[in-house]
């Protein structure tokens, strides 16, 4: 196209440039007003690109000549005029916000002090033409107030929000250049139209017929009445399976319709996928899936059709009235440095976010993960509401900040003891045998344990001992379709009455919707025996005294090595236990509310020292205008590193895997692929590729080419590589 105007003497790669800068300080300057930050984003805009005036660049572009530098142009026009805020949207608009750096940088290094040292030594290609057509000055804008800021943490927040603004702009006006026209998108429900079709949902509830009904339907009228509240951050504390679902998203609805005009979109943030896809589910149902955006990494969008092809355009920057993702995906963003996981930032802001099983927050990142929520209530016109079973005591971090943590459910005592659905049990150690030899005794039932090791042996020796038929194994050996395909034959075996024993990892203690009426947990994290109590008669039709978890510990003569934080969590249980009680170990209620709040007041204070074990707050301070944006986003890791994914070959991605062997597969093929892969740590993946058990077959993706090490009851058997047991 370029080449077509330029062969017939219309081409003004200057004119189409000054074009494109308006059109995106235009729409940057749009989203940046719901925040109240149009003109600076403006301003990034119309400079993001000035370094395109450049005889260098306009060789790039009409004759593939080489690559050059045209963003640190912009950036350093705007650093000169002490706007130096904006130079770092400006330089990060491709390769991501720098690190600030020092003085004390060569000018050859990526940091942005180094940049501008490089534009005043004019090391960079001349873009001076620039000033023909752009002008920079505005009198419009006035001083940045960083005193409403607090001149630290709050300023690169504003700044990655700009950020956001800016690389978003872009990206959809080079979409539509390149495209020809605007992206097509769903016809979206307003926030009023998406309260009413709940309502209407839900209606048939009312009015409640049981015990349990009653206490769901008097959840949500609590939730429509606390949602008239002023927006903050607020508490939804319900037993499992006291609705929290459809009460957190009628609260979320109702107080985003509270606040028109300031409030535009529900942001439901989980930690496992199977919760998110469970209520993705169920939100579809009452709101149309055309409203609901799930964004994960194992969601497959249908691109044979619009609606799918739509959803997978929203999920870059989440421009949908409701949003189903994880903590991961969350929390990630908005510590990243990266455009592609910033674009969506700016959508965040009005937004009512749902953070559902709160308690599940790693602690090494708690204290970054409170301050950017509190961020977002304080500057982003957003309110959090924390979901939860077993709530986490974080009003202090909350209040440091200046918020007030209110609690929608002043039930809470009256509602545990209603919906009290199991009793508890502690055994003391339990070997091997001596569990199989219960479990087998059971028509039903579910044990946890801490290790995937152990998983395994008590599985083996449970059906080799009794040979018993619906014994089942789940395990993260095993990739996600394959624990998927297993978890609908549980399901389908438990609702036909049939014989059906689970051994797991406690992969299926929180979003699985299974019931069962025996539980085996062995000592972990309050929490988690809680969350595993919730698949013991989960649908209450069984009597509280016939329904019994049994707490046990592995024999110590077994070896089975928990990992340090669960060991850790297993101990401070073991404590609250302990203390003050008059029962005996046997007897203790491990689901007491009392109990709930001993064990994080403790684990709180034990971990206090190590809340934001990166450093991560620290490094965002504003010192001298350097701030470590990348450095940051590099610190700030959910889930830590150190595993590898290895593909697991399987009919279902045979014309996958051939694909991405001849070299042609799309994203979506590889996003798909993922449900087939198993992630392991490092030395574990040297011991299968030591033994030639491992295929590169491109772009990154190793194949499992050993089948013999698959195993298809248990996952991913390492000890069978070469074998060698070398899994520890």
């Amino acid at each position: 196209w370029l080449a077509e105007r330029h062969s017939k003497g219309r081409y003004t790669n200057f004119l189409d440039t000054t074009d494109h800068l308006t059109q995106v300080a235009e729409m940057a300057s749009g989203f940046a007003a719901a925040f109240d930050a149009q003109e600076w984003a403006y301003m990034a805009g119309l400079a993001h690109d000035i370094g395109k005036y450049s005889k260098e660049f306009q060789k790039r572009i009409l004759e593939d000549g080489p690559s050059c530098d045209h963003s640190t142009a912009g950036a350093y026009e705007l650093y000169r005029q002490k706007r130096w805020f904006l130079a770092y949207c400006v330089a990060g608009h491709h390769s991501g916000l720098p690190d600030g750096g020092s003085s004390a940088n060569t000018i050859d290094q990526p940091t942005l002090s180094a940049r501008m040292k490089r534009a005043k030594a004019k090391r960079i290609p001349d873009y001076q033409a620039f000033e023909t057509e752009v002008q920079l000055q505005s009198p419009d804008i006035t001083k940045l107030d960083f005193e409403k800021l607090d001149n630290g943490f709050s300023v690169s927040f504003w700044i990655r929000m700009l950020f956001s603004c800016l690389v978003d702009a872009d990206y959809l006006c080079t979409e539509r250049f390149m495209e020809g026209a605007p992206r097509s998108t769903n016809e979206y429900s307003s926030i009023a139209e998406l309260t009413d079709r709940l309502e209407k949902g839900i209606a048939p509830f009312f009015p409640p017929s049981n015990e349990l009904n009653r206490v769901r339907c008097a959840l949500l009228d609590l939730s429509r009445k606390c949602a008239r509240q002023a927006p903050g951050v607020f508490s939804l504390t319900v037993p499992t399976g006291g609705g929290k679902t459809l009460a957190s998203m009628r609260f979320a609805l109702h107080h985003a319709s509270a606040n028109p005009g300031m409030m535009r979109r529900v942001i439901y943030v989980a930690p496992y996928t199977a919760i998110i896809e469970q209520n993705a589910e169920v939100y579809r149902k009452y709101l149309g899936s055309e409203n609901v955006l799930e964004h994960h990494s194992n969601h497959d969008f249908d691109d044979e059709h619009e609606s799918g092809r739509s959803m997978r355009l929203a999920a870059e920057n989440w421009d949908v009235p409701i949003v189903v993702t994880t903590t991961v995906q969350f929390f990630e963003s908005l510590f990243s440095n990266r455009p592609s996981r910033c674009r969506k930032l700016h959508n965040i802001v009005g937004s009512v976010i749902v953070l559902d099983e709160a308690q599940m927050l790693p602690t090494k990142q708690l204290r970054p993960c409170l301050r950017a929520l509190s961020e977002l209530v304080h500057h982003y016109g957003c309110s959090i509401v924390l979901c939860s079973a077993t709530q986490p005591t974080f009003n202090k971090y909350f209040e440091e900040q200046g918020c007030l943590v209110r609690e929608i459910n002043p039930n809470v005592k009256q509602d545990y003891q209603k919906l009290q659905r199991v009793s508890y049990r502690y055994e003391g150690e339990l070997s091997n045998e001596g569990l199989a030899e219960r479990l087998a005794s059971c028509r039903q039932a579910l044990c946890v344990v801490n290790s995937r090791r152990q998983a395994a042996d008590l599985y083996r020796s449970l059906s080799e001992a009794y040979g018993l038929q619906g014994v089942f194994h789940l395990s993260t050996l095993m990739f996600p379709a394959h624990r998927a395909k297993k978890l609908r034959e549980i399901g389908e075996r438990l609702s036909a009455g049939e014989g059906c024993i689970v051994i797991s990892t406690s992969l299926i203690e929180a979003g699985v919707d299974i019931d069962f009426p025996v539980v085996y947990r062995a000592l972990a994290g309050l929490d988690s025996i809680v969350q595993c109590a919730g698949r013991c008669n989960r649908e209450g039709k069984r009597r509280t005294s016939e329904s019994i978890v049994h707490v046990f510990e592995p024999s110590a003569d077994m070896g089975y090595m928990m990992p340090a934080d669960v060991a850790q969590r297993a101990s401070l249980t073991y404590s609250v236990m302990s203390s003050g009680s008059s029962l005996e170990l046997s007897d203790f209620d491990f689901g007491s509310l009392d109990a709930i709040e001993g064990y994080f007041r403790q684990l709180l204070a034990l971990k206090e020292s190590d809340l934001d074990a990166s450093n991560v707050l620290s490094m965002l301070k504003v010192r001298d205008t350097s701030i470590p944006f990348k450095k940051a986003a590099e610190a700030f890791r959910m889930i830590e590193e150190g595993t590898r994914a290895i593909l697991i070959p399987d009919e279902e991605i045979s014309d996958e895997i051939d694909a991405l062997r001849a070299g042609f597969i799309s994203h979506v093929s590889l996003r798909r692929m993922m449900r087939y892969s198993v992630n392991v740590y490092d030395q574990d993946f040297n011991t299968l590729n030591d033994c030639n058990a491992l295929e590169c077959i491109g772009d990154g993706v190793c194949l499992l080419s050993d089948m013999g090490i698959y195993d298809q009851a248990v996952g991913l058997d390492i000890s069978k590589a070469g074998g060698r047991g070398l899994c520890f």
